[in-house]
C-alpha cells in the first residue's frame, strides 16, 4: 500500500493533457413488456413524488477500475493520469481483493479524488459474483458460497459494517446471477446496469433480461437501488482486449466539488446519473413533475427522453431536439426514472418513486 500511495501522491505532478474520449457504441433497446408484477397502487391522495431535487452541478467518476496491482496492465500511477487528463472528478481502483486507496486525499491534491474500493471477488460453487466495496477502510476477504444469494448477503453485510456503499457488479458475468437474486439482494445501494467489459453480457439474450431490465426488477421489488455505468477498465496500454478501455461509461455525482464526503454520500444515496455517452444538464423533481434536459451537443440532435415506470413499463416517449422532457404523474407509476438516448449513447436518471397522502 505504500508503494501504491506514493505513485498516487506524486500525480500532483500531473498536467491536464488533450484526448478525446472514446464513447461506447451502445443502441438503445426499447423497454420490454413488465416482466413481473407491478407495485401495488395506493388509492389515497393525491400523487405525488416521495422526494424532490433539482440537480445542475455534476462530478464525473468512475467506480470499476483495474491495475497491476491485480489483472490490469496499466499501474495505478498510469490509469489515475488517464482519468485525470480526460477530465474526470473521480476515481475508484477497485482491484481484486485489494484495498486500493486508504488515503484519498493523496489523489485529491492532484485534482483527482481517490475514492477507496475493492472488488470482493467471490464464487457460488464455480460461478463469479462480484461486489464493489466502496467508501470503505479495511480489506473484505472474498470466498466461495453455495448460492449466489448467499454472497451478495456476505459482500453487503461487509461493506455497510464498515459504513461503505455496495455496487453489485456485472450480474450477467458467466450468467451467475439470477432475477430471484436480484430480487432478494439485500440493499445494495448500486447495481451495474453499463459496462466497458465485453464479457458481462450486458444486454442479456433471449432467456436473460438485460442489466437496465434487471435494475427494474430489483426496483419493482421495493429496492432503493441506483443504475451505474462503469468502465471496468483492465487494458490502458497494450491491446490485448481492445473493447475493455476507459471512457466508456462513468457516473456522474449531483456535488458541487469532488469531496469524499460528498462524493460517497452522493454514492450511498443514488444521487447521480449514470452515461454512456450524453451529458446532462439538469434533473429536477418537484410535486408531480420529473424534468430532465442534456448538455447541449451535436449528438443531442433527434434525441429521445424515455420515461418508465415500475416493472420496465414504459411511461412515454419524447422526441426532442434539446434532450429535453418533462413527465407528469398520472398516480399508478409506482416509480418514475428517465432515459436520455442520443446518438453517442444513453444516460440514466434515478428511479424516484410515487406516494399518495
Amino acid at each position: 500500500m505504500r508503494i501504491f500511495e506514493t505513485i498516487l501522491a506524486d500525480s500532483i505532478a500531473l498536467v491536464l493533457g488533450a484526448g478525446l474520449m472514446r464513447l461506447w457504441d451502445h443502441r438503445p433497446r426499447e423497454p420490454r413488456e413488465p416482466v413481473i408484477a407491478s407495485e401495488a397502487n395506493v388509492t389515497r391522495g393525491v400523487p405525488h413524488f416521495a422526494k424532490t431535487f433539482h440537480a445542475t452541478r455534476f462530478v464525473r467518476g468512475n467506480l470499476h477500475t483495474h491495475t497491476t496491482l491485480s489483472d490490469g496492465d496499466a499501474t495505478p500511477f498510469e490509469v489515475a493520469r488517464w482519468y485525470q487528463n480526460h477530465g474526470y472528478g473521480f476515481l475508484a481502483i477497485t482491484d481484486h481483493n485489494l484495498l486500493s486507496a486508504t488515503d484519498a486525499s493523496a489523489g485529491a491534491t492532484s485534482g483527482l479524488l481517490l475514492v477507496p474500493g475493492e472488488e470482493i471477488t467471490m464464487r457460488a460453487q464455480v460461478l463469479p459474483v462480484h461486489v464493489n466495496a466502496l467508501c470503505t477502510h479495511a480489506v473484505i476477504p472474498g470466498g466461495t458460497f453455495a448460492r449466489a444469494i448467499d454472497a451478495l448477503d456476505y459482500a453487503i453485510a461487509e461493506v455497510h459494517s464498515q459504513g461503505g456503499v455496495a455496487l453489485v457488479n456485472h450480474p450477467n458475468f458467466d450468467l451467475a446471477l439470477m432475477t430471484k437474486d436480484v430480487e432478494n439482494a439485500p440493499g445494495e445501494e448500486l447495481l451495474e446496469i453499463a459496462s466497458g467489459h465485453p464479457y458481462v453480457h450486458t444486454q442479456g439474450d433471449s432467456t436473460h433480461l438485460s442489466h437496465e431490465q434487471l435494475w427494474d426488477v430489483a426496483l419493482t421489488a421495493g429496492h432503493d437501488v441506483m443504475g451505474v455505468g462503469v468502465d471496468d477498465v483492465h487494458h490502458l496500454v497494450t491491446d490485448a482486449d481492445p473493447e475493455a478501455f476507459p471512457g466508456q461509461a462513468w457516473v456522474s455525482v449531483f456535488a458541487d466539488e469532488a469531496r469524499l464526503e460528498s462524493v460517497c454520500d452522493a454514492l450511498r444515496s443514488g444521487a447521480l446519473y449514470a452515461s454512456t455517452g450524453p451529458e446532462l444538464r439538469r434533473i429536477e423533481v418537484e410535486g408531480q413533475v420529473y424534468s430532465v434536459e442534456a448538455v447541449a451537443c451535436q449528438a443531442c440532435a433527434g434525441a429521445r427522453v424515455v420515461f418508465i415506470g415500475s416493472g420496465g413499463r414504459l411511461l412515454a416517449r419524447t422526441t426532442s431536439a434539446t434532450g429535453g422532457a418533462s413527465y407528469t404523474l398520472k398516480g399508478d407509476e409506482g416509480y418514475v426514472r428517465a432515459r436520455v438516448e442520443t446518438a453517442s449513447g444513453i444516460a440514466w436518471t434515478p428511479a424516484v418513486r410515487v406516494v399518495r397522502e
